[in-house]
């Protein structure tokens, strides 16, 4: 038994003034579609509609809420590396809308190209802490926006074997479709069929409007069969209220929103609701993804979709505001991190080497975040409670005064305890006489032996089908 207890910030009583003011909202203010497909299948199930506004009824969406599983799983081409949604584990995957990229020694990179994103999936397949690859953690402007997405997803598929997300590229119906039919080309049309191979990242425009591409993404990926991520990403004071507790309202409502929408399109359709509020810094005239306030945003909204709505949960976490990596870089990515964990999420998302409030994007970061993760998976498992870890019997045989090292207990366990791997432990002698004493430069050597090394996992048939299909598509590799 391992003894860890949850923070709490919403009371029960909370979470139910929070989901029936969110009703409300959907009942009487309703929630812009733009999209008549999805009005008119709204319209079929029952809900008023006036125009693109789509009023929602509490019938409708407790019904919605009934279908949607409290976890799934995601397939990887290597079976070992797929994962469960809701199981209990901790899933980190990469970050995501970075369009920076940042140079060890502070240089910072404006112009990325697609040889830089296939570094960070090189890097992604070999931390062991990051469970996902793909998605997009910058955007590769040597390839053609229409073709972006996918280049990306292929270049994903050659290098990394952990489940593949699909890229955040603004796309309609058709490039959701292409997506999903690169899926098919690799694990075959049955597979995709009755398995879980990706989801599709749908953020609302905030406040309370799907875009036409955000109610194609859902209704696409619903209809494959493939889940949908909702990510309501509202700024208090800027795109939502003021206040905390009215963000985490309108981020609940639009999250209900969207899945309802895809439980119209096909009940059972799993749904990740993603806790993605931020700060919004009126006194700057910012925003602040690493601010106080933005975690406790964060922690309302998990509580929800985990304790009162029974669903899995995504976070934007391991985030910071910070231009480099340095202390700041460090206190906000743990304080990010540590909270969302403790607070049982199922996924994070950002938690991979992203900087300033999500603009750019670091290789050296990612790596020395695969040990930050590594540090709060160790304290979210809590400590283990036994006779054996009591150790009253191994202090009763040590004398007083006497030391425990040569115990059969210490000897047993030797090896147990936590290491890490990008910090260093020396003492300072040994410290100085290192070649790179610094964090970031280690980082840097590390990452360089990593893509260096990085190789095409998929299989070459496999591989040169997806090259026919891309060509097809307009897309010259």
């Amino acid at each position: 038994m391992k003894l860890f207890q949850k923070p709490k910030f919403l009371s029960d009583s909370d979470m139910q003034q929070i989901h029936e003011a969110s009703v409300y909202l959907l009942e009487h203010k309703g929630v812009v579609f733009r999209s008549p497909e999805a009005a008119d299948l709204f319209a079929k199930k029952g809900a008023r509609v006036d125009g693109e506004i789509v009023y929602l009824s509490r019938e409708l969406v407790d019904a919605c809420l009934k279908t949607v599983p409290a976890s799934f799983r995601m397939e990887a081409i290597n079976e070992s590396r797929s994962v469960t949604i809701g199981g209990g584990d901790l899933i980190v995957h990469p970050a995501g809308g970075e369009v920076v990229l940042h140079e060890c020694g502070g240089v910072r990179r404006a112009q990325t190209g697609i040889q830089d994103f296939i570094d960070l999936q090189k890097l992604y397949q070999a931390c062991g802490n990051i469970n996902m690859t793909g998605y997009q953690p910058l955007s590769p402007s040597d390839v053609p926006m229409e073709t972006r997405n996918l280049r990306c997803l292929y270049e994903t598929m050659l290098y990394t074997d952990k489940p593949w997300l699909a890229p955040m590229d603004v796309g309609g119906k058709e490039d959701k479709r292409r997506e999903i039919d690169m899926y098919r080309i690799v694990f075959g049309d049955d597979f995709v069929q009755n398995h879980y191979v990706t989801w599709s990242i749908v953020t609302p425009e905030s406040p309370l409007v799907y875009g036409k591409d955000s109610c194609e993404s859902i209704m696409e990926f619903a209809a494959s069969g493939q889940p949908v991520a909702l990510v309501s990403a509202p700024m208090s004071g800027i795109t939502s209220p003021v206040h905390i507790l009215g963000t985490i309202v309108q981020a609940n409502a639009e999250t209900l929103a969207g899945l309802c929408l895809a439980q119209c399109v096909n009940p059972g359709i799993p749904v990740l609701p993603s806790a993605s509020l931020t700060y919004g810094n009126l006194k700057i005239a910012s925003w602040e993804c690493a601010s106080p306030d933005t975690a406790l945003m964060l922690a309302g909204a998990i509580q929800m979709y985990k304790d009162y709505y029974r669903l899995p949960a995504r976070a934007q976490t391991g985030v910071t505001s910070s231009k480099c990596l340095d202390y700041q870089a460090g206190f906000e990515t743990m304080q990010s991190l540590l909270l969302t964990v403790l607070l049982d999420v199922d996924v994070t998302s950002q938690s991979a080497g992203s900087m300033e409030n999500l603009l750019t994007v670091s290789l050296e970061k990612t790596l020395i975040d695969n040990e930050v993760i590594a540090r709060v998976k160790r304290i979210a498992e809590g400590i283990e409670i036994s006779e054996e870890t009591l150790s009253v019997d191994v202090m009763m045989e040590i004398g007083h005064g006497e030391n425990f090292l040569m115990h059969d207990s210490t000897l047993d366990h030797l090896y147990d305890g936590w290491q890490a791997d990008i910090s260093d432990w020396n003492l300072y002698d040994r410290w100085k006489e290192q070649p790179y004493p610094d964090i970031e430069q280690r980082a840097s050597q590390r990452v360089k032996q990593i893509i260096g090394e990085g190789q095409v996992l998929l299989e070459s048939k496999t591989a040169a089908r997806l090259q026919k299909y891309l060509a097809d598509c307009g897309l010259t590799l």
